[in-house]
């Protein structure tokens, strides 16, 4: 074979892989889920004493109207715990929504924070996302909650 024949070859391989690669990173970056939405909690799974529970089906047990309740992560950065629709009595919903009223979120690579305070002090989380749930593992021995998008 030519031997510039070869390097032509060559040199259109590379570009295609190149043009390959960018197209995969622009799909990746395109396709990146945010946690801007409504969700339900599925579970909440901690440890105490050596012991994992789940603390959202326990929370069920105690009142089923909890699986009702809508997690609204908001473009604007605020959290909010929604019981309008739960079906839960009134004294119940306004203690929950009172709870996370000033709550904020931010996303920084795959660290998710939340913060009644501005940041001052908050919880930190890992992030991530398959198909149409959402993990948060705790930075801080949170334990791991997990959502499904609404």
């Amino acid at each position: 074979m030519n031997k510039s024949i070869a390097v032509t070859n060559k040199k259109s391989i590379m570009k295609k892989i190149g043009f390959f690669l960018a197209v995969i990173m622009a799909w990746n970056i395109c396709n990146a889920q945010s946690p801007v939405g409504k969700w339900k909690k599925l579970s909440h799974v901690s440890t105490y004493e050596g012991q994992k529970f789940d603390s959202q089906q326990a929370l069920l047990k105690q009142r089923p109207c909890a699986e009702k309740i809508i997690w609204e992560i908001n473009a604007d950065a605020s959290f909010r715990l929604n019981a309008a629709n739960s079906g839960c009595d009134e004294r119940y919903k306004k203690i929950q929504q009172k709870m996370y009223s000033e709550t904020k979120w931010k996303l920084e690579g795959n660290k998710f924070m939340v913060s009644a305070t501005n940041f001052v002090v908050g919880q930190t989380y890992l992030i991530s996302f398959a198909g149409n749930k959402m993990t948060w593992v705790g930075t801080e021995g949170q334990g791991t909650i997990v959502y499904q998008k609404l």
